[in-house]
């Protein structure tokens, strides 16, 4: 069986229409933010973006995607510090979707 190109376009379409909102730790504190972009770059990945703006300074230590259904997608444990005056930084997953055979 081989997936044919309308499988992929739907797949990706799929991803990028369920994304909802991203949430990110600073010490022991979880803020949410909206998805800022959700796009199906030429190359077939689909990059999800939102934009990370803490009101101080700080690390992030996780950054967690979810989907309108409010289901954790996809994380990410990172070390990103926030320095002063730092407005924020620009936070994106990328998924690639592609066919595989069956582990045997």
């Amino acid at each position: 069986m081989a997936l044919d190109n309308a499988a992929f376009v739907d797949l990706r379409n799929y991803i990028r229409r369920r994304v909802h909102n991203l949430k990110y730790r600073i010490g022991s504190s979880i803020y949410t933010v909206d998805i800022s972009d959700a796009e199906v770059l030429s190359n077939g990945v689909v990059r999800i973006k939102a934009p990370i703006i803490p009101n101080s300074t700080g690390r992030i230590t996780r950054v967690e995607l979810y989907n309108n259904s409010g289901e954790m997608w996809a994380h990410q444990d990172c070390d990103i510090t926030i320095e002063q005056g730092q407005t924020g930084v620009l936070y994106w997953f990328d998924f690639t979707v592609k066919e595989g055979k069956p582990d045997a």
